[in-house]
């Protein structure tokens, strides 16, 4: 296979495009965690091991640990596994990538805490670091038996704490004696104090982060915030801030610096699915809900107009350049249930566009996803007479939503929007996927599941997916806003799901702006706040703009959404497939780094589409390319630098080192990427000239016109064409400036992949 061919087939399983032979035998696909030998080399731990009590939580999806703690972590580069110690102390020998472990009790979950003690001990002495939030655990057994102060204190020597047996519950005479950076993140210590307990440090290779002080004598200083070499410590009700009133939580202590120090992440490679080729990644999708519900805006309501066929038009023909995926529900679209022809012409019309991939938002649109676990259709009898299908009336203009998340998340009318047949999994799945892949053009594919309903999925539905060789996305509903004015309002990655894992959404639908689609059918606009806070001053998420096809029911609904549209249309964003991201989240958790002979040098495995790392508070490092083999490119921003992988290259070795200058691109002798708005793959050296005289090419494909700026060795005036298959689309030129940098627009479409080739103007390139 030719370099282009190989190069075009990366970019394609990155984009979410529709080429061929990606399933097999495509460079990504070749890095596939099935790839690996027995013999596997040993790698960088990056798992962090969560202990919950699920008699206490009830479930992972909503636990202290999932909806606070993940995310930081998941930034920091570390993937999270969880285990209930209602069924006893794990073996950590399951975990061979352990680089961690992190709890947060409310209670005392343990009734043989010497057990647990002697647990920690074990995995401290082996190099496994510890992250202890709210209640240790070890104060009380399960049941309330009071533990031996000696056998306690063994646990906080760990930590470089003793208890001292004391306890300050009147705190109005205590002060901060000591509260460094890491305190008041979100809330400032102000008002009541809670108590806490009397902890002394004995330990000086331990750093003190928050020291609380009773009137003026150091004797009696309490040291609540502490990390170190085993790990770290926030005492109970000093971690977050709960709001019981209107349910808001905000950190107190930053988790970013605590879980970094606790678990020593600050040279650790950190897999970032919020960025490709340098920019911020971009992608939408929308579900299908309100597909056939007739639009309220004039003029288009008196000629019944689709919902559907709205937001075509408004919001989607309107914005060629930002690519969108489109989740129907088969219910809404065949005739044998409940679909129209104009339903079904309206899923051709938006399919066959460019920018516009096909997903699937399920057959009958399940709203309580559990129901269907252990499904049995006598438990679905009661409801057969209440079926969720259309039965118009006098008057009947069929604006009111039938399958979409309108009711109170949780309390739906229905299991489901569409009952006439059995529930059948496969259907639900693979049957509708194949069902969209049909109806979409030749060379598109449906591999995209968007869960319905209360987005709960269960451990057979995300398997369902995986067999019928997809990818999953949805949940999370991601805010960070006046509303919401803390990142705890922001998901992890994705949730484990038993074997399997369920994939976030990066943004919240409209749903969460309109009280489940009932008032302010404006709200959506607010999504540029969350996107905003969500990109800076550290990017947490990629932009996400998510939807239901109900949007363009309303005027207020659709104007919002027009103006999110046109706000990420004025941002340097790198828009791509709704696929795309979600098999770039994928690659997060299977990503995994063999450290190399040297410092600050890594050979990078099984990392499927997850094609950018990021390496914090590294102004001053570079890409040491002399040492480095499958990497495009190099950008710093906000204080990190982020390394840009080649697609066409299955394990790329990525090597640091210092750079004198922080503000500029640092010099290479090779060419590099420094952002785009494209994906680029296959770069590689070509022509007769040799050094700064040597030209290049490389794959390019994505959405709109091909912004992008290369760092080159030779100033200068240098030739840029673009051509497919052996066709010139596009020819021209572009001024690299004194520091070797090269910015330009490629003014052509790129949703099939092109091929760039640049040249010194000069022809010496040959």
């Amino acid at each position: 296979m030719c370099v282009f061919q190989t190069a075009a087939l990366g970019l394609g399983l990155l984009l979410g495009m529709p080429l061929p032979a990606l399933a097999a035998g495509s460079p990504a696909a070749s890095s596939s965690p099935a790839t690996s030998t027995a013999t596997a080399p040993q790698t960088v731990p990056r798992t962090i091991l969560a202990l919950v009590d699920l008699r206490e939580e009830s479930t992972i999806r909503l636990s202290r640990i999932h909806t606070m703690v993940e995310l930081p972590l998941n930034h920091l580069g570390l993937s999270v596994v969880y285990w209930n110690v209602a069924d006893g102390l794990p073996d950590l020998s399951r975990y061979p990538d352990l680089r961690g472990v992190v709890t947060w009790f409310a209670g005392e979950p343990f009734a043989d805490v010497g057990a647990y003690v002697a647990w920690t001990a074990r995995a401290m002495d082996r190099g496994v670091r510890f992250a202890v939030m709210g209640q240790p655990g070890v104060r009380l057994e399960r049941g309330g038996k009071p533990v031996p102060l000696a056998l306690t204190n063994r646990f906080f020597a760990r930590f470089g704490l003793r208890d001292d047996d004391g306890y300050s519950d009147l705190t109005y005479k205590s002060k901060p004696a000591l509260a460094d950076g890491m305190i008041g993140f979100e809330r400032p210590l102000s008002g009541v104090l809670p108590g806490y307990p009397l902890f002394r440090k004995t330990d000086e290779r331990f750093v003190s982060h928050l020291v609380m002080r009773r009137g003026d004598d150091p004797a009696g200083d309490s040291h609540l915030v502490v990390t170190g070499p085993a790990g770290g410590l926030v005492t109970d009700g000093y971690s977050r801030y709960f709001d019981a009133e209107y349910n808001r939580r905000q950190w107190i202590v930053d988790p970013f610096a605590f879980f970094r120090d606790s678990f020593a992440t600050g040279d650790l490679p950190k897999p970032d699915v919020t960025t490709l080729s340098g920019r911020r990644l971009y992608f939408s999708h929308i579900d299908g809900d309100g597909w056939r519900n007739v639009t309220e805006v004039a003029p288009y309501a008196a000629k019944r107009v689709l919902s559907s066929d709205m937001v075509r038009t408004a919001a989607v023909e309107a914005f060629p350049e930002l690519p969108v995926t489109v989740a129907p529900i088969v219910g809404d679209l065949d005739p044998t249930w409940k679909g129209t022809p104009d339903s079904l012409e309206a899923a051709r019309r938006l399919f066959a566009l460019p920018q516009v991939e096909p997903a699937s938002h399920t057959w009958t649109h399940p709203f309580q996803w559990a129901f269907f676990k252990d499904y049995s259709r006598q438990n679905e009898a009661p409801f057969l007479e209440r079926d969720g299908g259309r039965k118009p009336g006098k008057g009947d203009e069929h604006a009111a939503e039938e399958a979409g998340e309108v009711s109170d998340i949780g309390r739906y009318a229905l299991p489901r929007a569409y009952l006439q047949q059995p529930f059948d999994l496969d259907q639900e799945i693979g049957g509708a996927l194949d069902y969209f892949t049909r109806l979409a053009p030749a060379g598109k594919r449906a591999v995209l599941v968007q869960w319905s309903g209360d987005t709960s999925p269960f451990e057979a539905a995300l398997a369902a997916v995986r067999k019928a060789g997809g990818v999953n996305i949805n949940g999370g509903d991601a805010r960070f806003d006046a509303d919401f004015p803390s990142i705890t309002g922001l998901p992890p990655i994705g949730l484990p799901v038993g074997a399997e894992r369920q994939i976030y959404a990066a943004g919240s639908n409209e749903n969460t702006y309109t009280d489940l689609w009932t008032s302010r059918f404006y709200g959506y606009r607010n999504l540029v706040n969350t996107m905003r806070h969500a990109g800076s001053p550290i990017r947490l998420k990629p932009f996400n703009v998510y939807y239901h096809m109900y949007t363009g029911q309303k005027a207020a609904s659709l104007n919002a959404l027009v103006s999110v549209l046109t706000a990420a249309r004025g941002q340097e964003l790198a828009p791509v497939a709704a696929s795309t991201y979600a098999r770039i989240a994928e690659g997060f958790y299977t990503t995994r780094f063999e450290p190399l002979d040297g410092a600050r040098h890594w050979r990078v495995r099984d990392r499927g589409a997850m094609n950018t790392l990021r390496f914090d508070g590294a102004s001053a490092d570079t890409v040491d390319f002399a040492r480095s083999s499958g990497v495009l490119g190099q950008r710093h921003s906000q204080g990190s630098l982020y390394v840009a992988l080649d697609p066409a290259v299955a394990e790329p070795v990525v090597a640091l080192a210092e750079t004198d200058r922080a503000d500029r691109d640092p010099p290479a002798a090779l060419p590099y990427l420094v952002e785009g708005r494209w994906a680029f793959s296959g770069l590689s050296a070509e022509g007769q000239g040799q050094g700064e005289r040597q030209g290049f090419r490389v794959a390019a494909a994505g959405y709109g016109e091909g912004a992008m700026v290369w760092r080159v060795p030779r100033p200068g005036r240098w030739s840029v064409t673009a051509e497919r298959d052996g066709t010139r689309l596009w020819s021209g030129a572009a001024e690299a400036d004194a520091d070797g940098r090269l910015a330009l627009t490629v003014p052509v479409t790129a949703v099939a992949p092109l091929l760039l080739r640049f040249r010194p103007a000069d022809g010496a390139a040959g």
